[in-house]
């Protein structure tokens, strides 16, 4: 099951997000630990937080943790990296400590050796065990016109992961380059998952995932399920304008 959340403009979508960023950040005890996701449809939320004074001010971003979804496997200040676009947008805006943020490494000579590091980065940060998942306080994923998340890709091994690994890298064909992921298991074992889409051109991969048939190879986003909390789909109406009328 699904929360789904619906807005006339993506100006109102990311207000109520930021606004639901800020509570749980300043009513977290200690850490607060989030997940970004990448692509574009983040950067109004960055843009959100770091524009509206009085986020800057009373977020305690010296608390905060921040980790990722996904990366494509390039230099960090790649305009093409994920990291690259929050640094951009969020990081060098707002006084984060930089100890806090944890980037996907993407300057080992293979990739596969990337992931197991940022695996291994989790593990220490979150103090697992082997067969243990860090619990995320907040994590986030955007939705491709394809009905990917993260870099979960349709027909990919990575979505046919269920045992224990964090991380994993893949090839992707398309864009001839590497990417690294969390993996479903880790991804669904955050107390919070939130989905931002906006846009028409995700109106299909929207209605495929959340009202068409069971079809993960195809809809990688379906795998996202949430093992603590149903996740939240914050949807603009173009986005969601090929859901159930009923629904939507």
């Amino acid at each position: 099951m699904n929360e789904v959340k619906l807005f006339a403009t993506p100006e109102h979508l990311f207000q109520s997000v930021a606004e639901d960023f800020a509570h749980r950040a300043m009513r977290a005890k200690s850490e607060f630990t989030v997940v970004l996701s990448g692509g574009n449809t983040p950067k109004m939320l960055f843009d959100t937080l770091t524009e509206i004074n009085s986020y800057k001010k009373e977020i305690p971003w010296n608390k905060i943790k921040f980790f990722f979804g996904d990366e494509r496997y390039v230099p960090a200040d790649d305009p093409k990296s994920n990291y690259h676009m929050a640094y951009e947008h969020l990081f060098s805006k707002v006084p984060v400590l930089k100890e806090n943020i944890y980037r996907i490494p993407t300057e080992f000579n293979d990739p596969k050796a990337a992931a197991t590091a940022y695996e291994q980065t989790l593990r220490k940060v979150f103090q697992l065990k082997d067969n243990e998942f860090p619990k995320f306080d907040l994590l986030y994923l955007g939705l491709g016109e394809d009905g990917h998340t993260a870099s979960l890709l349709p027909l990919s091994d990575v979505v046919m992961i269920e045992n224990n690994q964090l991380a994993a890298s893949l090839w992707v064909p398309d864009q001839k380059m590497y990417r690294i992921t969390l993996t479903p298991p880790a991804i669904n074992h955050a107390m919070q998952i939130v989905f931002l889409v906006t846009g028409e051109n995700k109106a299909h991969a929207v209605s495929g995932t959340l009202e068409g048939p069971a079809d993960p190879q195809h809809y990688p986003a379906q795998l996202i399920h949430g093992a603590n909390n149903k996740p939240v789909w914050y949807l603009d109406k173009a986005a969601a304008n090929k859901l159930n009328k009923s629904k939507a």
